[in-house]
């Protein structure tokens, strides 16, 4: 089973925590936008760090 990573669209900023990234984004439609990011910048994408 792979390890779930945290993903991150290059276009509105769509966090997403999964296998892989979405083909297409929920929020704003674009395909292939998702690129893999740490945990640290994830938490400050949604406002959790600073």
């Amino acid at each position: 089973m792979a390890a779930k990573k945290f993903w991150r669209c290059n276009v509105c900023n769509d966090i997403h925590y999964g296998v892989a990234g979405p083909e297409i984004c929920p929020t704003c439609n674009t395909p292939n936008a998702y690129v893999e990011i740490t945990e640290e910048e994830a938490k400050k994408v949604m406002g959790l760090t600073k």
